[in-house]
């Protein structure tokens, strides 16, 4: 009976001794250091350095934009809906008066041909109003092509001293000036407010387009600027003399209902 005692003693201390080693091995693994991610990371990986940006913020392209004071505000806004929907484009305003808008400056350091991708009136950009702008396009346009004519030049008169195995193939010039053509972007009363894209920059497109959109339209309208085509005017306005379409397009206006009355009474 004595033994049993004693081996059951041993048994329950061989248990004890277990589970306080098990216990004392948990307690040295939980303090050692581990990575706290579920990913296997290698000791050889290079940390990044301390300055380095995890993204490129800068932007790829800029646009320039002339328009009048009186837009800024909902400018303004609609370049903040642009810019956050294309992060790398930057857009740069400058609004001035209306008289001055489309003067053309004599410093040749500053000149609106090239310095502007974009003008935006608050009232209609005329034929006549951009012929000055047209002009000075050809002009700049007819020294470009002057200027690429003479280096084409010098240039074949350098190749005639080359083989004649090498394949010389001359330049294209005489580019000709793109024609100013305004779009209407939004309508104030009975005034349709236009714009004008002055260079062949990409993004002056891409603008003008967001400019026309659903969104940029949304935008303009909490500034009482609505849609040129008329898109969110009411049923009731479409039978009505008092439609904007109406008043934009010119037409004389024609009340349905007192057509459609004329036409059961005879």
């Amino acid at each position: 009976m004595k033994d049993y005692k004693l081996l059951l003693v041993g048994l329950i201390s061989l248990l004890v001794a277990i589970f306080i080693a098990l216990l004392t091995w948990l307690w040295t693994s939980n303090h050692k250091n581990t990575d706290p991610l579920p990913i296997i990371t290698s000791e050889t990986q290079p940390a990044p350095a301390a300055n380095e940006e995890s993204t490129d913020t800068s932007p790829d392209s800029t646009l320039s934009i002339r328009a009048e004071q009186s837009l800024q505000v909902p400018i303004d806004d609609v370049i903040v809906s642009f810019e956050s929907r294309y992060p790398h484009i930057q857009v740069l305003a400058n609004y001035i008066p209306a008289n001055t808008l489309l003067t053309i400056s004599n410093d040749e350091r500053s000149d609106l041909i090239s310095d502007t991708d974009i003008i935006i009136a608050n009232n209609e950009l005329s034929k006549e109003r951009l012929s000055p702008l047209q002009e000075k396009l050809k002009a700049t346009q007819h020294s470009s092509n002057q200027n690429q004519t003479g280096a084409n030049s010098v240039n074949s008169n350098t190749d005639d001293d080359k083989t004649d195995n090498d394949d010389i193939t001359p330049n294209s010039t005489n580019k000709e000036a793109r024609t100013l053509t305004s779009f209407n972007y939004a309508l104030k009363d009975d005034q349709a407010l236009e714009g004008v894209v002055l260079t062949d920059n990409p993004v002056a497109v891409s603008f003008r387009n967001f400019l026309l959109s659903s969104a940029g339209q949304t935008i303009l309208e909490k500034y009482e600027y609505y849609n040129i085509n008329g898109y969110e005017n009411s049923v009731n306005d479409l039978f009505e003399p008092s439609s904007q379409a109406s008043k934009a397009s010119g037409n004389n206006p024609v009340n349905v209902a007192d057509a459609l009355g004329n036409s059961e009474s005879q």
